[in-house]
């Protein structure tokens, strides 16, 4: 008999408790839809993956806030992941990117 995995709000709620196990399953388990969803964002695979690993850490620290009743924990990792790709679509990277670098 195969185990059935652990839903997505129960491993949230483990890592609000500090389980680092239940952080590495959600992560393992999104990962790779995430990174798709970023990647569509950015058009960059070293971006894209940045993107992905900084919303997987602030998930760990955000997992807290998670509200089950405001959507799936995949689309509350996805807005993470959204806010984080826009932000660095903003943000210029490197001192090269600076419109002053050229001068």
């Amino acid at each position: 008999m195969t185990r059935r995995p652990t839903p997505d709000v129960r491993l949230v709620e483990r890592m609000a408790a500090g389980d680092r196990d239940a952080h590495e399953e959600f992560c393992e388990r999104h990962r790779l839809s995430l990174y798709a969803q970023v990647y569509a964002m950015l058009v960059d695979a070293a971006s894209a993956e940045r993107v992905v690993m900084e919303a997987l850490e602030r998930a760990w620290h955000a997992a807290e806030d998670f509200n089950p009743g405001a959507g799936s924990a995949f689309a509350w990792l996805s807005e993470i992941a959204r806010s984080v790709a826009q932000r660095r679509r903003q943000t210029p990277e490197g001192p090269t990117a600076s419109p002053s670098a050229a001068l």
